[in-house]
């Protein structure tokens, strides 16, 4: 008798643990479906429309430097970043706005970085400070900036560019000139044209030199011979280490 009770016992407690089992996996996964449902915060909506609208910005540029602006569709971006039309209209209302975001970045990522108070007038640590940012800029984002000049030098985006950034570019060369005097520049306009060749073309080689490796080095000497031209016949200015 007692056997017979040992087994029916045995049975039951076996039972009960698979169905206890059963039910904690019912359960965990529930949970897990549960965490999935939950509304997502507004940062991370924020994180995800950002994340979008980087990406048609992107698929954009790279459309608009290949065929150029105006041979480029909203159908045609929206295929290549594979997601619907509708979508892209739910961040920008044209072709156009996106072109206008694109050059306002491009701008504001090199420009904003030349007087950081924003008080108008230019130290020599925002200087170099510029130099610096500008440089690096380039090096880390050499595919965009390759795409982004072969698109605004398509004449008609060339043209539209310099009208609209006109009046901002009007403000950082009155800032720029104004340093250069300050250093003790006789010839402050023949010095700015120089510096800005000489940013240009160390952007340049960054961008057109796939093995070029930039290092502090490079940096601090393209710095030195800003401060070199920034001169008269009596003395040179160097920038403090």
């Amino acid at each position: 008798m007692n056997t017979i009770r040992k087994y029916f016992l045995k049975k039951i407690n076996l039972s009960l643990n698979s169905i206890d089992q059963i039910f904690l996996s019912l359960t965990d996964r529930s949970v897990i479906k549960l965490k999935n449902m939950c509304p997502r915060s507004s940062v991370q909506f924020e994180e995800i429309r950002q994340e979008k609208k980087q990406l048609i910005m992107d698929v954009a540029l790279e459309l608009f430097a290949e065929n150029g602006f105006h041979a480029t569709s909203i159908s045609q971006i929206a295929k290549k970043a594979k997601i619907s039309k509708g979508l892209i209209y739910n961040y920008f209302e044209s072709k156009n706005d996106i072109l206008e975001e694109i050059t306002r970045w491009a701008f504001d990522n090199i420009y904003l970085q030349l007087d950081f108070n924003r008080d108008g007038i230019l130290t020599k640590d925002e200087f170099i400070g510029f130099i610096k940012a500008t440089i690096k800029s380039v090096d880390e984002n050499r595919q965009f900036w390759k795409l982004y000049f072969a698109l605004v030098f398509q004449p008609q985006i060339l043209e539209s560019y310099a009208q609209k950034y006109t009046d901002k570019g009007l403000e950082i060369v009155k800032m720029l000139h104004e340093f250069i005097v300050s250093q003790g520049s006789t010839t402050p306009e023949k010095d700015l044209v120089a510096i800005s060749f000489l940013l240009k073309g160390a952007t340049l080689i960054v961008l057109t030199s796939p093995h070029f490796f930039l290092t502090n080095d490079i940096v601090e000497d393209t710095i030195d011979a800003c401060f070199r031209l920034i001169s008269n016949n009596k003395n040179t200015c160097h920038h403090e280490m």
